[in-house]
């Protein structure tokens, strides 16, 4: 009888990648509030539900009599508690609630980071208006709020003037499910993605990519990530400081045979300081496509396998065969649908690996104004021998989007950039 694996939700673009799992042999069962026609074709149970509140997912899983499941896990999505709580449900390998709890919620993965004499952005949480203005004004301007509990940049903006601040951390506590929030000091440099797998006390690093920010306060007070590239431009020796403050940060925060996503930023100074650590998958196709393009190393299958309490085969973590490699996002800010066509129809050179659409686009829709890294108006992922190459040949497929907009905020195409 096969193993039965539940996938507890899939984040943006990573339904493509549940084929491969199913190939391994499994049962599939996903639990999704998006069940799209890739995830219907490959499942052999879908159970509609939002993956990220506990209660939906428990009450889902009662529903459809669920049980004598053999592993559980996230593709992409950021939900570690959710994913915790399942496991222990089903007496699956798994990360712990309270280390899960750590690695998602942004103040206590800071305070576990900080106890540990890592670098960390200074900080210090808030609860309510008061207090927030209380912590910018010991941390100082320009600085950051952030939701301790939300993913995509939801709600994240930056703090740079008195008379705005209150407005901006309204929002925030708003938008958090906990009402709680973080209150960071802004930093500059340059912001890098370190993927990878813990088996016991081993960190194997699975990618490492850096983020792309040329555009990040175009849509000020929201952070604009324009995508990923492989390789780094960093040097040897500053690549491996990062990853080495990566292993400090995983050892802090008790991680053992886990899937890790970490955002880490580098001063010009050459600082090294920890965004975020985390217990899942890195979404947007980055760790399951883009770094595999990049390093010919896939971690799916060894992810699964930690998900399922079996070994890793190590030879599947050795780079070999990889390519420069980038992936560019279009934002979507504002406008109406005029007309839009047919993706399949626009021309690409063979190094264009995929173009696709970001979110639904229909005749007369309007789009909102731009308000952080969610569902992107469109991307674009480009292989190459040399990444400068590859990310001009990416602006220029963005150039060709078969897309009409009226009363757009900023135009589409060459003019946008």
């Amino acid at each position: 009888m096969a193993d039965r694996l539940v996938v507890c939700g899939i984040g943006s673009g990573m339904d493509r990648s549940l084929a491969a799992v199913k190939e391994m042999g499994l049962e599939l069962v996903i639990i999704t509030d998006q069940p799209t026609e890739r995830v219907t074709r490959v499942a052999d149970q879908v159970l509609v539900a939002d993956p990220g509140r506990h209660e939906a997912v428990r009450r889902a899983v009662g529903e459809a009599g669920l049980r004598d499941v053999d592993g559980v896990l996230s593709l992409g999505y950021d939900n570690p508690p959710v994913v915790a709580r399942l496991a222990r449900r089903f007496g699956c390998p798994g990360v712990d609630e309270e280390t899960a709890l750590d690695c998602h919620l942004k103040d206590r993965r800071l305070a576990v980071l900080e106890h540990a004499g890592l670098p960390v952005p200074r900080n210090r949480a808030a609860d309510d208006l008061s207090g927030a203005l209380a912590a910018l004004a010991d941390i100082g301007l320009p600085a950051v709020v952030k939701p301790r509990d939300l993913s995509d940049s939801a709600g994240v903006a930056k703090l740079d003037a008195p008379d705005t601040a209150p407005e901006r951390i309204r929002e925030a506590l708003r938008l958090s499910e906990t009402g709680r929030i973080v209150i960071e000091e802004f930093l500059e440099g340059t912001e890098h993605t370190v993927a990878g797998l813990v088996a016991g006390d081993t960190f194997h690093v699975t990618g490492f990519a850096d983020r792309e920010y040329g555009r990040k306060e175009e849509f000020a007070p929201h952070f604009f990530e324009g995508g990923d590239t492989m390789p780094s431009a960093l040097a040897p020796s500053a690549v491996d400081d990062v990853v080495d403050t990566v292993r400090a940060g995983v050892r802090a925060l008790g991680l053992r045979d886990a899937v890790v996503n970490t955002d880490v930023l580098r001063t010009p100074d050459g600082r090294v300081h920890l965004l975020e650590i985390t217990c899942r998958m890195t979404g947007a196709r980055i760790a399951t496509e883009i770094m595999p393009l990049g390093t010919g190393v896939d971690p799916l299958p060894n992810a699964v396998r930690l998900a399922l309490g079996r070994s890793l085969v190590l030879d599947e973590l050795v780079p070999g065969g990889g390519q420069a490699v980038v992936q560019r996002f279009l934002p979507a800010h504002g406008g109406t649908v005029d007309w839009v066509g047919d993706l399949a129809a626009v021309r690409t050179p063979p190094q264009v690996y995929d173009l696709f659409w970001g979110r639904e686009l229909r005749v007369g829709a309007t789009l909102p104004p731009y308000s952080g890294g969610a569902d992107p108006l469109a991307g674009v992922i480009v292989t190459g021998t040399d990444a400068a190459r590859a990310e001009a040949m990416a602006y220029e497929v963005l150039d060709r989007l078969p897309l009409g907009l009226s009363g757009a905020v900023r135009p589409v195409g060459s003019r946008f950039r």
